[in-house]
């Protein structure tokens, strides 16, 4: 009986090395011409697609299979979408779709797409599937979306630095810039764009990004990719190849001055300047009504400034310094009694708050750290005349 036992665990043992010892050839072979690329597509007219998108796409014409995982999705079904999307708390998913209907997609809204081959071998190529596969389990698809450090971008740096060992990145061609320097790159020519988003975004966006942070954005992946060196073999690159599979010409039309926040609020410093100096004045009511819709205009700036920094998740909106022309101290001087000794008090304080924020505001007088809008000064301005002239007169 002994030896039969003895038998029995031999042949098990045989059998179990037989198994191990031919299933990872067959696995690896199953994945042998598969080919894993790099998607980048060009930036889009809309306000959330203006920095461009990337993808994963897995290519295995044996299995007769062409997929593209996106890590750049949300469902709009979510249970109370616009509040967790407005305090940075809505999921963000990994979608998985047929890589003919993905390309239709882009296609359609006419925005160009590259696609950059890597040059993995079977190893690499099969650690970078088991790791979507994971991602792909329910409780794995979802993820806490950051603009700057957990995006589609960089969810995709993450999976080649994490399956390729011998991925280095290249830096020879890095340069000193900041993330709100970046963005900007892709708001020219929608100038109300690029001043509705420096006033909501705060001191972290002025931060200096190392190299491997800027692939935050799509085209900077992609340069990443094209510079990126496998070091296990010395001179190979990580990029097999790269094409355009998409090709569009999208430039950008010129910049009407007469539609841009530079003209409007020159205009109404003009204005305000008419009324300071008595040049002109309409209606008492009338002008009552207009300093109260600036100053109601104002208020609201200044809670959702509080409510970006303090109410939700958003790292870029932390530590916004626009609140010092957008004060709180406004909306307090506001509902204070004309008669209220204190009154005059805050007005001197706002108006110093309003002048530092100018300053600011001016390029060789920048003194915060962090960057204001040109714009800015000219409404701290506007303010300063205004409360001058509520106060003092």
């Amino acid at each position: 009986m002994a030896a039969y036992l003895w038998c029995m665990n031999r042949i098990l043992i045989s059998l179990l090395f037989f198994l191990l010892v031919f299933q990872l050839p067959q696995t690896n072979a199953q994945n042998k011409g598969t080919q894993i690329s790099i998607l980048t597509c060009a930036p889009g007219k809309d306000i959330y697609s203006i920095y461009g998108h990337n993808a994963i796409r897995i290519l295995n014409p044996d299995a007769g299979t062409d997929l593209v995982y996106n890590y750049g999705t949300f469902d709009f079904k979510t249970k109370g979408f616009i509040v967790k999307f407005m305090r940075g708390k809505l999921p963000y998913v990994l979608d998985v779709a047929d890589y003919g209907r993905f390309l239709a997609e882009y296609d359609y809204f006419e925005r160009s797409v590259t696609e950059q081959v890597l040059s993995l071998d079977s190893v690499q190529t099969q650690k970078i599937i088991a790791y979507l596969d994971n991602n792909m389990l329910p409780e794995n698809r979802t993820y806490k979306y950051d603009f700057f450090m957990d995006n589609c971008a960089t969810r995709l740096r993450d999976i080649i630095e994490k399956n390729i060992a011998s991925c280095t990145w290249s830096e020879m061609q890095s340069t000193e810039k900041s993330f709100r320097d970046i963005i900007k790159e892709y708001q020219k020519g929608m100038p109300w764009t690029d001043f509705g988003i420096d006033l909501i975004i705060g001191a972290p966006a002025d931060r200096l990004a190392t190299y491997r942070e800027k692939t935050f954005i799509p085209d900077y992946l992609a340069v990443a990719i094209q510079d990126a060196k496998c070091a296990s073999t010395p001179g190979q690159k990580l990029e097999a190849s790269q094409q355009k599979i998409l090709n569009f010409d999208n430039a950008s039309g010129s910049i009407n001055f007469l539609l841009t926040p530079y003209f409007l609020f020159g205009l109404l410093l003009f204005l305000e300047i008419v009324f300071f100096f008595n040049f002109w004045q309409p209606k008492e009511s009338l002008l009552v009504k207009y300093d109260h819709l600036w100053l109601g205009l104002i208020a609201i700036c200044s809670l959702l400034m509080i409510f970006m920094w303090f109410g939700t998740d958003h790292i870029p909106t932390k530590n916004n310094w626009n609140v010092l022309w957008a004060s709180p101290l406004l909306i307090m001087w506001w509902i204070m009694n004309k008669e209220n000794p204190y009154r005059k008090i805050v007005s001197y304080l706002i108006i110093a708050l309003l002048t530092i924020s100018m300053m600011n505001a001016l390029p060789l007088l920048r003194i915060l750290p962090q960057y204001f809008h040109p714009v800015v000064a000219i409404i701290s301005l506007i303010l300063i005349l205004k409360i001058v002239r509520l106060t003092f007169r």
